[in-house]
């Protein structure tokens, strides 16, 4: 992410002070939570101040038990006087306040609780957010979230970085839930999808710092990464079977559950000429030794992988679903049927030039514009700075 200096300077509110945004969370793992934390950090090199609410999943269980269990009645005897209104208060003791505050390694300031939604009030307070900017969060939280926001006049935007967030958008139908005042998606895919609910989304790609992922690879082996039931881990039972004198790596990216490591294990098992590597700090180490990646996913999903293995020239085949498709581009194939995996792979193992091609496209495909950090912090800023101005021009209901 070299250039940032070059950033145009960040506009202020009303000439006072830097642009404030709240980034509210349910997770910090996975793809989602790496992006997240390095826009984080861009933002923050561009003059914003920033902040991230986030419930990282851990801490009390009997905490978490108790807020499910409040948040359940709460919505359940919403219609119900005494009830109702019993169930919401008592719905925001727990996690009322953020367990925990830390400073990653890129600066970010990250306050983590089990209930972002009960924390909000008091931050909004302290922090005084402009905007605040739901990602990769449930439902029932954001809907809570939005609720305060608006009782507090501060605009929310809803960023969505996966298929499953689309589910946000159903709530809008018939208004019986408040709208965002601005939605982002991560792919051109959602943006479409997003139009089926009357939603007009912004293309605002994630972040991807593809300087850690640079590596001379020597191009020895095929690799799977997060190898998951929904990730399409089971293709590797054929494709081993098929390429017997091919190694393939499954690369742990998320910590794998007993049931998920039995699941790899007994490929393993069965297949000498497949392996398993543990998670690693250091996205480069992942691709060391990578030819070719492969994405049989089963569910629709633009994986952050795929752009760190075209930067350094690694070709990707990946399943026929659109958020992929998008993804992989030119820098790669497309497979539609189960039987055409060999074939994609016969084509990019055994083809020297059609290698190279491929190689050269993928390496075109990850430098194209739109997915550069200071295009991308760019776009992002203009889109919340207008919806601020937006929001700040628009009469307050008083009624």
């Amino acid at each position: 992410m070299s250039g940032t200096s070059s950033l145009a300077s960040l506009p202020t509110i009303g000439e006072r002070r830097p642009l404030r945004i709240l980034f509210v969370s349910s997770t910090t793992t996975g793809g989602s939570g790496r992006s997240q934390r390095e826009l984080d950090a861009l933002l923050q090199k561009a003059g914003a101040e920033t902040m991230m609410l986030v419930d990282n999943a851990k801490g009390s269980t009997f905490t978490r038990f108790l807020h499910e269990q409040l948040w359940d009645a709460s919505v359940r005897f919403a219609d119900t006087p005494v009830l109702g209104e019993s169930a919401t208060w008592l719905r925001s003791i727990p996690g009322r306040r953020p367990n925990s505050e830390s400073k990653d390694s890129e600066g970010s300031n990250i306050l983590v609780t089990p209930a972002p939604e009960n924390a909000l009030p008091d931050i909004a307070v302290t922090f005084c957010p402009d905007i605040v900017v739901g990602s990769s969060i449930a439902r029932t939280t954001w809907r809570s979230i939005q609720e305060t926001c608006e009782s507090l006049h501060i605009p929310t935007a809803l960023y969505m970085r996966e298929e499953t967030a689309l589910g946000h958008l159903t709530e809008h139908r018939g208004n019986q839930f408040r709208r965002d005042d601005l939605v982002l998606a991560n792919s051109k895919t959602l943006v479409k999808s997003a139009e089926a609910f009357d939603t007009t989304a912004q293309f605002v790609p994630s972040v991807v710092d593809l300087r850690a992922a640079k590596v001379d690879s020597t191009r020895e082996r095929i690799l799977l990464i997060n190898p998951r039931e929904e990730h399409g881990v089971q293709m590797i039972e054929d494709l081993a079977a098929h390429f017997r004198t091919i190694e393939f790596v499954l690369q742990e990216s998320w910590e794998l559950s007993s049931a998920e490591r039995d699941l790899v294990d007994s490929i393993l098992s069965r297949h000498p000429n497949v392996c398993f590597r543990e998670r690693s700090e250091s996205p480069h180490e992942i691709y060391r030794d990578a030819a070719i990646v492969l994405a049989p996913h089963r569910m629709d999903n633009r994986p952050r992988s795929i752009l760190e293995a075209q930067s350094n020239g690694i070709p990707v085949i990946a399943n026929d679903l659109p958020g992929l498709v998008e993804s992989v581009g030119s820098g790669g194939l497309i497979v539609s049927s189960p039987n055409e995996w060999s074939d994609a792979i016969t084509k990019l193992w055994q083809d020297p030039a059609a290698y190279r091609r491929f190689q050269d496209a993928a390496r075109k495909h990850a430098n194209r514009d739109e997915i550069q950090p200071n295009t991308i912090v760019r776009t992002f800023l203009s889109h919340i700075r207008a919806t601020i101005i937006e929001r700040r021009n628009s009469p307050i209901d008083l009624s």
